[in-house]
């Protein structure tokens, strides 16, 4: 088990890689998928640092929304008719995203899919200039260790939220969950 010291430095740290971020040309993003592995875009959202709304869109799969999927982000396949595909929104993405730090809140899952989607539609990779994790740097920030991992414990968007007293609001929405963010930001960046 690490020292109080240890903690107290992590804290530190994500406090001010928290302020740097916040002060940056920053595109904080949520992605609602058709599940885990190998799954698609079915909702898209991505703010700025002052919340205000720089893409949010439903997306058409090529496939099925699965029942799971659509019991956790209430999106279900009758909504995405009319909604552009991955193809569609793809340029207009990669304008987004390019030279950018994006911030999401667990980055290894968004980034995989855009990686995912690139290559299922044979497009070339999205460049922002950096993927950030919210979700990492909250678990150091909050700092409740993980014996068995050893390793600080992850947290998800709704109890990090809960236990910082930020309003759950649209959770599982790809813009409720980017707002959330937002605010969680703010909390680690005031330390």
């Amino acid at each position: 088990m690490p020292t109080q010291a240890y903690f107290a430095e992590e804290r530190r740290k994500t406090a001010q890689w928290a302020q740097d971020l916040l002060e940056g040309d920053v595109v904080i993003l949520d992605f609602e998928t058709t599940g885990f592995k190998d799954s698609e875009i079915v909702q898209i959202g991505a703010i700025n640092t002052q919340g205000e709304t720089l893409m949010e869109t439903l997306v058409k799969p090529l496939g099925k929304i699965p029942r799971g999927a659509s019991q956790v982000h209430g999106i279900v396949d009758s909504m995405v008719v009319d909604a552009p595909g991955f193809r569609d929104l793809y340029v207009d993405m990669s304008v987004l995203f390019a030279g950018k730090k994006i911030i999401a809140f667990n980055s290894d899952f968004e980034e995989g899919i855009i990686k995912s989607e690139c290559k299922r539609h044979k497009l070339p990779l999205m460049r922002p200039r950096e993927w950030a994790c919210a979700m990492k740097s909250y678990a150091r920030f909050y700092g409740t260790w993980n014996p068995k991992h050893n390793s600080f414990k992850w947290q998800s968007l709704t109890n990090a939220c809960v236990q910082q007293k930020i309003t759950v609001a649209n959770a599982h929405s790809a813009l409720g969950d980017c707002l959330m963010t937002l605010e969680l930001m703010k909390v680690m960046a005031a330390g």
